[in-house]
């Protein structure tokens, strides 16, 4: 009975709730067509029907050929800040999910959390789609359903996949270089270079700028290498009051996302100090919310739809060309200057 398909573990998959589900499967009014053949469609790749026979659940004749052309499986995490419910994180889903059903194809939905993976049928899975960092482990069990991979925004040699990406070392590069030509010659880097690729690519290309101007001395003065699972206020702060009794605190911080630079820019707001009059700051992302702040933050513009909808047509690709080498693909970034930043106040 462990293994049993719930009706939870369906109303997870698919992105619907309980009670939508619990409707459908028992045949009542009230469910939109559309939502209804979506929840049909995973409850039957999650084998739901075998293990309840006695549900009679009819699926209309015009569907079956699209059921019967498979799904994708895409796999969401579910960590702090990389979840359905992120402002960034959202977008790259529905880029992915929308592009899905204007092909009229099958889409699942699991969280790298949950244990749904064992449950899938193989049989009919066109591909699987991972949307930021997922662990090795979960990788693992997803590669033993032996289809074409596609990973956003994350690398693991573990499983043969294909990766798309922002390019984030060239985005930090051109905006580090901005800051470097308004006159900054003494920045820092906040971010957790440990907690994924494109964090450590946004570091070498804030590091590259520096090392080009003769400006790197060490990573204790230039990187802030934050735990990225942990509040960052207490973390900042120690580091902050340690340049400071140094007498080297920066003029500049660049920080690996928006997220992190709204919170530091209050954090130092605060403390009584000015921004940009006596720090700079950007982000990465753009983020509508984050634009918003005051001041305006600085910003990468990622064109996250597109992202998502860049790791379908991949997967498309994939399937016609499986005897091709696993690619990576970079977008590229555009750089958003907004009243964060100035030059060093002198």
């Amino acid at each position: 009975m462990a293994n049993k398909v719930t009706m939870q573990m369906i109303a997870d998959a698919s992105g619907y709730s309980k009670y939508a589900v619990s409707k459908t499967l028992n045949n009542q009014p009230g469910v939109k067509e559309s939502t209804r053949q979506k929840i049909l469609f995973v409850a039957k790749q999650l084998g739901y029907f075998k293990n309840n026979a006695t549900h009679s659940v009819s699926v209309h004749s015009h569907h079956k050929e699209a059921f019967n052309d498979g799904f994708v499986l895409v796999v969401m995490p579910n960590h702090r800040y990389q979840n359905e419910e992120s402002s960034y994180w959202s977008k790259v889903f529905n880029g992915i999910v929308n592009y899905l059903e204007e092909l009229d194809i099958g889409t699942m939905i699991i969280s790298s959390q949950n244990n749904l993976s064992k449950h899938i049928k193989s049989d009919s899975l066109l591909g699987i789609i991972t949307v930021g960092l997922v662990s090795s482990d979960m990788l693992l069990m997803l590669s033993e359903l032996n289809a074409p991979f596609i990973m956003v925004d994350h690398e693991d040699h573990i499983v043969k996949a294909d990766m798309i990406f922002m390019d984030n070392f060239d985005g930090v590069y051109q905006l580090t270089s901005h800051l470097f030509g308004l006159g900054h010659k003494n920045l820092c880097f906040i971010g957790d270079i440990t907690y994924s690729r494109s964090f450590y690519d946004r570091w070498l290309g804030f590091r590259s700028v520096l090392e080009k101007n003769h400006l790197f001395t060490n990573t204790d003065q230039c990187l802030f290498n934050m735990n990225y699972y942990e509040p960052v206020e207490e973390q900042f702060l120690t580091f902050f009051d340690k340049l400071k009794s140094n007498n080297s605190l920066p003029t500049a911080f660049v920080c690996a996302n928006d997220e992190i630079a709204t919170t530091i820019m209050e954090l130092l707001i605060n403390r009584g100090y000015d921004i940009p009059k006596d720090f700079s700051f950007t982000g990465f992302d753009n983020i509508d919310y984050h634009s918003k702040v005051s001041p305006p933050l600085t910003s990468i513009q990622v064109l996250k739809e597109t992202i998502g909808r860049r790791a379908v047509s991949m997967l498309l690709w994939r399937l016609e060309n499986m005897q091709f080498p696993p690619e990576r693909v970079q977008l590229s970034t555009e750089l958003i200057i907004r009243k964060s930043i100035s030059s060093p106040n002198k």
